[in-house]
């Protein structure tokens, strides 16, 4: 990974300064601005820039696999974008696997948010305050202006955004950090919004949070507290390299919120139950862990969502630590107390299919997605299940299904292939390999299954016509990039 970015380094900064680029298959290529005295960047100008550069981010910066931290991220963007008053931009969210403090937001309404920053807030409005901030910048046009801004200086500003990202993705405590960090410094620089710019974020973000039924208050409080908790560390989170906080700023967004305070939020229990997860995923201790949700829950409270956050990952560290029949107790007395959520019916199957019992497991599953019809997290941890218990007909049916009614991502089209190809159905599954490679942005792996498929005489013609056709479409993209 340090290799690779000291690769975007100098790619970046080489050419800058009119250098010489690495060799070939090292470059990130990125698409031509334009002619500088062309406008600021069209919608859809934007969104092919955007998917150009998302698919050099996928190749090389660590993904969460997590379907319900994932899916959780994606339906709380998506209720924020319905308060952002932008209904021609399509926004995508995804959740970057790094302990590293940040958020970003790239061309055509792709918004990253670390793990470190989930984190790091204490509530579900100081995190939708980050992604809305995000949006804002989105919707505002701030990211194409900066692309238009930046014509005809010489600059490669995707190649610099890409460098920034995978500046924000590495832990500050790593080897060589330090150099690293330091070399940033000018990226930095060339990233860095306007004042005016972060100013029209923050009120416009503030407002998003407000209307979409959050706390507005979530967004300089988390400011302030981050600002505090950081101001004696040498280097401070890559989210406040790019997104400088004064006191003066978050005086001035303190007293927006204010105005906008709409009494008690509707937050999402949600929330607590996925920092809960994530702290029980880098738990070396299973008993430590015991020991901290039980210190967590507020026995006084039992109903709140932070007790019930807490008896949730209590169940989690039970069944990590080896006591499943008692892991299936406590959740099942949850859901008894707080009423059906999908992450219960997960981590209830989870455990049942720990305790011995993985057609009951199965049950569960599917009593879950009966309650909630194509949930995402809920369909892969079936079709998952199904496989586990040698469905692979069942799973690759409730897969195929899913695709075909709501579209696929990487993690769908490799399940996809893995249930096709224990099915039997080996070009099938070579297809939506394909189809994951292509998602992940390895095009040349994804013209290769391609080309297998379509050069298959015993496959059968519709998946060849498919190969074919889908080859096509992924040469024609490639040339576009090349030009």
């Amino acid at each position: 990974m340090k290799r690779t970015i000291m690769i975007i380094i100098a790619l970046v900064l080489g050419t800058v300064a009119g250098g010489t680029a690495p060799v070939a298959d090292e470059r990130v290529r990125l698409p031509d601005l334009g002619d500088p005295a062309s406008r600021t960047l069209s919608l859809p100008e934007e969104r092919r820039l955007g998917q150009q550069l998302i698919r050099e981010v996928r190749l090389r910066v660590p993904m969460s696999d997590d379907p319900e931290l994932r899916h959780y991220i994606e339906d709380l963007g998506q209720r924020l974008v319905s308060r952002a008053d932008t209904p021609d931009m399509a926004y995508t969210f995804f959740v970057v696997d790094s302990p590293t403090v940040n958020a970003f937001a790239m061309p055509g309404g792709y918004i990253g948010i670390n793990r470190g920053l989930i984190e790091r807030t204490r509530s579900e409005s100081e995190l939708a305050a980050v992604m809305a901030h995000e949006i804002a910048h989105v919707s505002q046009r701030h990211i194409a202006r900066r692309l238009d801004d930046s014509r005809g200086g010489g600059l490669q500003t995707l190649g610099i955004v890409l460098a920034a990202i995978l500046m924000g993705t590495q832990d500050a405590d790593l080897g060589g950090a330090a150099a690293i960090g330091g070399m940033a410094g000018s990226i930095q620089q060339q990233l860095n919004y306007s004042r005016a710019h972060e100013r029209e974020a923050d009120n416009i973000g503030i407002r998003i949070l407000a209307d979409a039924g959050l706390d507005p208050e979530g967004m300089p409080r988390f400011f302030e507290r981050l600002a505090e908790a950081t101001q004696h560390q040498q280097r401070p989170p890559e989210y406040l390299s790019t997104h400088p906080v004064t006191e003066s700023r978050i005086a001035e967004s303190l007293g927006r919120a204010r105005s906008l305070s709409n009494g008690s939020p509707d937050e999402s229990i949600t929330f607590g139950l996925m920092r809960a997860k994530m702290l029980m995923a880098r738990a070396n201790d299973p008993e430590a862990a015991i020991r901290h949700f039980e210190a967590e829950m507020d026995d006084d409270d039992m109903e709140s969502d932070r007790s019930a956050a807490a008896r949730f990952g209590l169940a989690l560290a039970r069944l990590e630590d080896g006591e499943a029949e008692q892991a299936v107790q406590d959740i099942e007395a949850l859901m008894e107390d707080r009423g059906e959520h999908p992450s219960f019916f997960i981590a209830l199957a989870r455990a049942q299919h720990a305790a011995g019992a993985p057609e009951q497991a199965l049950e569960t599953l599917t009593l879950g997605l009966e309650l909630y019809p194509g949930q995402y997290p809920l369909v892969i941890h079936t079709a998952r299940q199904q496989l586990r218990l040698e469905q692979a007909a069942e799973a690759r049916e409730l897969v195929r299904r899913h695709i075909q009614r709501h579209g696929g991502d990487g993690a769908l089209h490799r399940l996809h292939a893995e249930a096709a190809s224990e099915a039997g159905m080996q070009y099938e599954s070579m297809l939506a390999m394909g189809e994951h490679y292509y998602y992940q942005g390895n095009l040349r792996l994804a013209l290769d299954q391609l080309d297998r498929v379509a050069n298959a005489s015993e496959a059968e013609i519709q998946q060849r016509s498919r190969a074919v056709s889908r080859r096509q479409a992924i040469q024609q993209e490639m040339e576009r990039q090349r030009r």
